[in-house]
């Protein structure tokens, strides 16, 4: 296993994490009607990806110190990687909005706590995407390599 790809499935897991604690965050019971006056809530989420930025910038000194290589193929499988995150993320955003938008179509406004979550879940979603379609090329180019 490639130094690349176990940096890639170390970064998948982090995101993973955090995505799992925002879902819990935003689905427990009050979240949504009540996201404004609820400081706990958003202080947790913030530190949600202070976690996981932080844990980004982690992982990138852990690996640059270990001096993994990049070559060609590595150049190759993370252009590939963000053009299959990117239409996901895409994708995502495109079916969430819509999702949200006839949900609440009748009552004319949109609790502004799914908007946080857009916001929020963007961010997670393009991080897991791009690192889960790595380590699947990853693994597809070691399949055939």
């Amino acid at each position: 296993m490639s130094g690349k790809m176990k940096q890639n499935i170390f970064h998948f897991i982090l995101w993973f994490i955090v995505a799992v604690v925002l879902v819990i965050v935003f689905s427990t019971e009050g979240t949504i009607a009540q996201w404004g006056d609820n400081r706990t809530k958003t202080v947790l989420v913030a530190s949600l990806f202070l976690f996981g930025f932080s844990g980004d910038a982690i992982l990138r000194i852990i690996f640059s110190k270990k001096r993994v290589p990049t070559d060609e193929r590595d150049k190759y499988i993370q252009n590939k990687a963000l053009a299959v995150g990117y239409v996901i993320t895409l994708i995502y955003i495109f079916i969430l909005a819509i999702s949200i938008y006839t949900k609440y179509e009748n009552n004319g406004m949109v609790p502004v706590a799914w908007i946080w979550f857009i916001a929020y879940s963007l961010v997670i979603i393009a991080n897991l995407s791009v690192s889960a379609a790595s380590v699947y090329q990853y693994w597809k180019s070691d399949l055939n390599g």
